[in-house]
């Protein structure tokens, strides 16, 4: 999986691929082999490079917060798609709400017929062990959920309609 994420201003590029149960990180060319569990809610154990570092990843509107000792980051994923989809749901008619990267459904947490707010939750899928919740691009009513919770999805697989 590729992507582009902002940082404090700075856009950095990052590929990830699982490798036996660890993950290969690669951030601007610098690869990082990284071991990656979720502990509990927000909280994620990495080891990479001899080193562990327990951090909270809290998703939200404008990106996450990554939070490790007093530090706290802002990353914002900034990939080309992420726009394409942002987009999609911002005009006329049904908005099609697709997931960022592989993953698996944890939780729906609204039903067809449900009315929402743009940027309420209405999905959420587990990808590279962190929680992502997927947010309504608009206000509208629930058309459908395409998923069930426990089923794999791939990058870009409909997760909802809103229309």
């Amino acid at each position: 999986m590729k992507i582009s994420a902002l940082v404090g201003g700075r856009t950095h590029e990052v590929t990830v691929e699982q490798d036996d149960g660890r993950y290969l990180v690669d951030v601007d060319g610098a690869p990082h082999r990284v071991d990656a569990r979720k502990l509990e809610g927000d909280f994620y154990s990495f080891l990479s490079g001899g080193r562990s570092y327990e951090v909270s990843v809290e998703p939200g509107r404008d990106g996450y917060r990554v939070r490790h000792g007093a530090a706290e980051l802002l990353v914002e994923i900034t990939d080309p798609g992420r726009s394409a989809r942002r987009a999609q749901g911002a005009g006329q008619g049904p908005a099609r709400l697709v997931t960022q990267m592989p993953g698996r459904v944890v939780r729906l947490l609204v039903a067809p017929g449900d009315r929402v707010g743009a940027g309420q939750g209405i999905v959420v899928v587990e990808a590279m062990k962190m929680e992502n919740e997927m947010a309504s691009p608009k206000d509208g009513t629930v058309r459908s959920i395409e998923v069930r919770a426990g089923q794999t999805v791939e990058s870009g697989a409909v997760l909802a309609e809103i229309d």
